[in-house]
């Protein structure tokens, strides 16, 4: 297993990936994400906020082809 660090544009910060030996993520170490649904906390407010408060976050982040409020951190 590896901890590596990802920067995750939600949060404007890095987070904590814990992976295996075959690089797939086992988990993520973010204060803001939650394991059992495997959503960002943050991204779901920002889901409340409309069509167009989403589409702003999306444009902000860069993520325009990404869809719902998981958190994706493969990178």
């Amino acid at each position: 297993m590896a901890i590596t660090s990802t920067r995750c544009h939600v949060l404007g910060a890095s987070v904590a990936r814990l992976t295996d030996l075959e690089g797939n993520v086992e988990r993520v170490i973010c204060p803001h994400y939650e394991e059992s649904s495997r959503t960002c906390r943050l991204r779901a407010q920002a889901v409340s906020g409309g069509p167009l408060g989403q589409l702003l976050e999306r444009v902000a982040e860069d993520t325009l082809a990404d869809a719902g409020i998981r958190c994706e951190l493969v990178a």
